[in-house]
């Protein structure tokens, strides 16, 4: 259990790494800025369910 909090911690930290990219990206661009916005968006979305999933796995290591 406790291996699959680090493992969803480094897909967290990823994704942080991801989205900071993105954005620094989309305030460059003078162009199509939609699509780098979409996958933000996808990118935050998967963010907070990995949230909740740490959430509920820190809640039951807790828990013994």
């Amino acid at each position: 259990m406790l291996w699959n909090l680090e493992k969803l911690e480094q897909e967290r930290l990823e994704l942080i790494e991801v989205i900071t990219a993105l954005s620094h990206t989309e305030r460059l661009l003078q162009g199509d800025r939609s699509s780098i916005f979409e996958k933000i968006a996808a990118h935050m979305e998967r963010l907070s369910e990995l949230d909740t999933e740490k959430q509920r796995v820190q809640s039951r290591l807790e828990a013994f």
